[in-house]
């Protein structure tokens, strides 16, 4: 088959969508108008053969240099079932960590060094604090290990949580019966560290919202959702008497914790935002409680200094994201018309999935700037609502690592893609749409058809 179309169509179609990205940025448009990616998926085919035989041949760095990377082309064949990307860490300039799958399927733990891609230790899930000093990694049998760095000595091991702590404590004694046991099996959907590794929040599909704080005594929990603060006895009461058990719903459920440790942001598809203050000893009391800008709240991620809070809505595939200074909106409580004067809104359009902050040096900007990854599309926006960049990667995020020391963010998507960028240099071919698109320095390819991943 004739491959030499490859490039030269990819790139018109880049070159075109990202004009019209342009103009709607720079305001001379409402909406883009975008084509099309019509490579046919044999010559997709025929392009990966090559890659694979470049990966083989131990020249999987020059891939890129004959082939632009794609992932529109591959949809037929990503729509027959992927094991997609859940998180994603850099450990250094060259050193990657990946999980494939999720709690509902298989999962591979993957190390990257180099060139070389290697099947790590099972984990559930990772994380790292937002200034690096600790390594959080989730245990397949639900245990938590704090270290300094991924595969160091641990600093903390605390047991996998049972049940009982999923079950609030202060329920009044008529609802004690009612409400369900949540199970002991682990589903975290997010988990965050402090920067002072003394507070971990755990958000679980299956059992709510929970944070652990390192105390004299040891770690400690305290479920912060479901709670009685939250609305939850008039949730039970509402309740049709011939329930037996009483489950909360936990729909698109998602949690960020501050950097400081101080709050915790979290919601579930039919709630408004929680912002909760945490004391010191982990104890929760209600900050504010804001309304979405789009119907289902769906993502939190606040700033690297902790004064300012991001939250995404969205409804079907779109979405709208607006940013808060947390001093300004303690107490505020579904006042909409106070909530609006506060708000600053960030973008229209994306679902977020999956979100982090880049700072002053990876910006160029004072205030540093949220990192909003969606479907298809990744933006970096300032809390000031100044988009300093965007870029199609192609599928909806599974996890992002932004990493100052090394300047680069990692993005592992639902296709089973793995994206490393540098926010320091642009593109210098339309290779894919963006506006002020940064460079992706190389990608990865977690399939489970190919008998090993590769790096394009």
């Amino acid at each position: 088959m004739d491959l030499s179309s490859w490039n030269d169509f990819g790139r018109s179609v880049a070159a075109h969508n990202s004009i019209e990205l342009e103009a709607v940025h720079e305001g001379q448009k409402d909406a883009p108008s975008f084509i099309r990616d019509a490579r046919d998926p044999n010559l997709a085919e025929a392009v990966l053969q090559e890659i694979v035989r470049l990966n083989a041949k131990g020249r999987a760095r020059e891939a890129r240099g004959f082939f632009d990377p794609a992932h529109a082309p591959f949809i037929p064949e990503l729509e027959k079932g992927v094991r997609g990307l859940s998180c994603c860490a850099i450990l250094g300039p060259d050193q990657f960590l990946t999980l494939q799958g999720t709690a509902f399927s298989t999962r591979t733990t993957w190390h990257i060094n180099g060139n070389q891609i290697t099947e790590a230790d099972p984990l559930a899930g990772f994380v790292w604090s937002r200034n690096r000093q600790y390594f959080l990694t989730l245990q397949t049998d639900g245990s938590l290990i704090v270290s300094k760095t991924y595969g160091s000595a641990p600093l903390d091991r605390i047991p996998a949580l049972p049940s009982s702590a999923f079950i609030p404590t202060d329920l009044p004694k008529e609802f004690k019966p009612k409400f369900a046991d949540p199970g002991d099996i682990a589903t975290y959907t997010h988990l965050a560290i402090s920067d002072d590794g003394t507070k971990i929040l755990l958000s679980d599909h299956g059992r709510g919202v929970l944070l652990l704080a390192k105390t004299a005594l040891g770690w400690t929990s305290q479920l912060l959702f479901p709670s009685l603060a939250l609305g939850l006895e008039e949730d039970m009461k509402a309740t049709s008497e011939d329930k037996r058990v009483f489950r909360p719903f936990f729909d698109m459920i998602h949690a960020a914790l501050s950097p400081d440790g101080r709050f915790a942001a979290f919601s579930t598809q039919m709630d408004n935002h929680h912002i909760i203050r945490l004391g010191s000893d982990g104890s929760p009391s209600v900050y504010a409680e804001l309304e979405g800008l789009s119907e289902y709240p769906h993502d939190a991620c606040f700033s690297d200094d902790s004064t300012l809070v991001a939250l995404n809505s969205c409804h079907f595939f779109r979405g709208a994201t607006f940013a808060c200074s947390l001093p300004a909106i303690q107490d505020l409580n579904g006042q909409r018309d106070k909530q609006q004067e506060l708000q600053t809104v960030l973008n229209d359009y994306l679902r977020v999935y999956a979100s982090g902050y880049l700072p002053a040096s990876m910006t160029g900007e004072e205030s540093g700037a949220f990192l909003l990854a969606g479907v298809g599309f990744v933006a970096c926006i300032t809390p000031g609502g100044k988009t300093l960049w965007e870029l199609e990667f192609g599928s909806s995020a599974g996890g992002v690592d932004v990493c100052p020391d090394t300047g680069r963010v990692l993005i592992a998507s639902h296709s089973g893609m793995l994206h490393l960028f540098d926010p320091s240099q642009k593109q210098d071919l339309p290779i894919f749409a963006g506006y002020k698109a940064p460079r992706e320095d190389r990608r990865w390819l977690f399939w489970d058809r190919l008998s090993q991943p590769l790096l394009w």
